[in-house]
């Protein structure tokens, strides 16, 4: 066994056992936590809502971490069964990273499924109408972001599969050509397959009832839907986005100072992923600036007192805040 390889298992057994040590019956959601949930989500805890929302972060972080592990091992053997990438063990990184994303997020969506069947007792249901949609929860970047970023890395992968067959000046003589793409082709597989599947999923999830003894409670449902649905797409164009930068990473390397062709396209290819990096950090700036987009949609009341002020200070009540 190469040294390859012991590091890759190396590296997933020690990601096991920190996974399957947060999996232990005994791990309490600690108060900062709570606080922090409740700043990122916009909403208050109050004493009627803590326990309920208690056992949804709990049922929550135990369907991440089960799918996050089932993913790891996937991962593992894969990586195991195929080839070394010529990228020095970025591709193996990334992968892992990605699926891990991908396992995190359809457990995630698993433990979403689950809360709709939750019974309420005796407690009278608070219902509303129309049912919400995908556009409810998701903003215009989140419903888009799965599909562009799958689509422009496919075709950057397919302008770079046609800049390594024709070789200018033969940048990449000596290199091993198919090593060069298979990698960040085989993750960009996986993240479209994950994009079609996230779709149906995140479809499926928005016709889920939502168990609610108040407004608080459903505002809370719907903090919580929204942050799964938007794991479901943004996890696929992370993967799609890492596919180009295996690809663009590998071409780079083998390019490096071979001639000035060559070392232009290193230059080039070195530069792209750090603008898409640019970009990625500043859509996330944008987005962490304005109340959540659930409450704008679902709860205008609540998100117009974030944005006279409260929001990401103190979280705001809903009191009827529904329209």
């Amino acid at each position: 066994m190469d040294l390859y390889k012991i590091t890759l298992l190396v590296v997933a057994g020690l990601l096991t056992v920190v996974f399957a040590w947060q999996l232990r019956p005994g791990a309490a959601i600690r108060p900062d936590a709570l606080r922090d949930t409740a700043r990122r989500a916009g909403l208050a805890i109050t004493p009627e809502v803590e326990p309920v929302l208690i056992a949804r972060i709990r049922s929550r972080n135990r369907g991440t971490l089960i799918g996050t592990l089932i993913a790891l091992i996937v991962a593992t053997v894969s990586l195991m069964a195929l080839p070394q990438s010529a990228d020095g063990g970025l591709w193996s990184g990334l992968m892992i990273i990605v699926m891990t994303g991908l396992g995190g997020a359809v457990g995630l969506c698993v433990a979403e499924f689950r809360s709709a069947l939750v019974s309420l007792g005796d407690r009278p249901r608070v219902a509303r109408a129309p049912t919400p949609s995908r556009a409810d929860y998701l903003s215009t970047v989140d419903l888009w972001c799965a599909p562009i970023a799958v689509a422009v890395s496919g075709v950057a992968l397919a302008a770079v599969a046609l800049v390594i067959l024709v070789d200018p000046d033969e940048v990449l003589r000596g290199a091993s050509i198919p090593s060069l793409w298979w990698p960040g082709f085989m993750l960009w597989i996986v993240s479209l397959a994950a994009a079609g599947v996230g779709r149906i999923l995140s479809t499926r999830l928005v016709g889920r009832g939502q168990p609610a003894g108040s407004d608080m409670e459903l505002a809370w449902s719907d903090a919580l839907r929204s942050w799964t649905l938007r794991a479901l797409v943004q996890t696929p164009a992370l993967g799609a986005l890492c596919s180009l930068v295996v690809v663009l990473t590998s071409v780079s390397s083998a390019a490096s100072g071979q001639s000035g062709i060559g070392t232009a396209l290193s230059v080039a290819f070195s530069i792209v992923p750090l603008v898409m990096g640019m970009v990625g950090v500043a859509l996330l700036s944008m987005g962490s600036r304005r109340p959540p987009h659930y409450l704008s949609r679902l709860w205008p009341d609540v998100a117009a007192e974030l944005r006279r002020g409260a929001h990401g200070v103190v979280a705001a009540p809903v009191e009827s805040g529904r329209p």
